[in-house]
């Protein structure tokens, strides 16, 4: 009798814990569809409201776990380019409700808007162990309206490379009632991206993307940029280089985005 006792104990001890693990981690809890392949350390990092930057060891392996086409559409973006350079920047931000979460969208929206401003967003360079401008040009050359947002295509420079064209894209997605559940950013070079201190092409036109998805998931917007490139390193003799200049703009350019909508 005791033994089985014990065994109809079991079942509602692990409904017991299960229900424990979700309170204590509201990312597990509301964003296991949302995100995936998360370490223990990364979810505790966003529970606790901070931004999880980390590589991306296989590009078809995403921490991007959303359903849709969005969602979809940002995964083939990134597949399409087949990269040996990934970053990921992952947020998690409170919005109890659909205003909450449209005022958070328009935020980032606004800051996605004016790719001059750009210039003034802060890199580290681990190179160097300086801070600079994220870019030092940024030449608009066509702006055009679309659904929901803009399409921007710039003439910019960012050492240490050659000035080199880019495309930049948004759009909010609206519900009903006209209020934002989420947001599309992409960015992609126009031209080749020439290393200018050993004049050679380290990147052919499209072989870098910045992808950006934001979107309410509950009470909360999910934040997931991406940085990918495919890039000539010399057979791995400018590797070292061209991984922290390329990471580390994505690192300082969606780090700035995460931290903006915040403020």
């Amino acid at each position: 009798m005791r033994r089985g006792s014990r065994r109809r104990m079991l079942p509602p001890l692990a409904v017991v814990l299960a229900v424990l693990i979700q309170a204590l981690s509201p990312v597990c809890a509301q964003g296991s569809a949302a995100l995936r392949g998360l370490s223990a350390d990364d979810l505790d990092r966003l529970a606790k409201g901070a931004a999880v930057i980390r590589p991306a060891g296989d590009y078809r392996k995403l921490a991007l776990g959303a359903a849709g086409s969005v969602a979809d559409e940002l995964r083939a973006r990134v597949a399409a380019i087949r990269p040996n350079y990934v970053t990921e920047v992952l947020s998690i931000l409170p919005a109890s409700d659909a205003a909450a979460a449209d005022s958070i969208l328009r935020k980032l929206a606004a800051a996605l808007a004016d790719p001059k401003s750009f210039i003034g967003i802060p890199y580290w360079s681990r190179q160097q162990q300086k801070t600079y401008d994220l870019f030092d040009k940024m030449t608009i050359v066509t702006r055009s309206a679309t659904a929901g947002g803009q399409t921007v295509e710039v003439v910019q420079h960012m050492e240490p490379f050659d000035d080199f064209g880019a495309r930049y894209e948004y759009r909010l997605e609206l519900d009903a009632a006209g209020l934002a559940t989420g947001l599309r950013f992409s960015g992609v070079n126009l031209g080749p991206i020439i290393y200018s201190y050993r004049n050679f092409k380290a990147v052919t036109p499209g072989d870098m993307a910045w992808e950006l998805y934001a979107f309410r998931d509950g009470a909360r917007i999910v934040f997931y940029g991406v940085g990918a490139v495919k890039a000539f390193d010399l057979f791995g003799a400018a590797r070292s280089r061209l991984e922290a200049s390329f990471m580390g703009r994505v690192e300082a350019f969606f780090g700035y985005m995460a931290g903006a909508i915040k403020k």
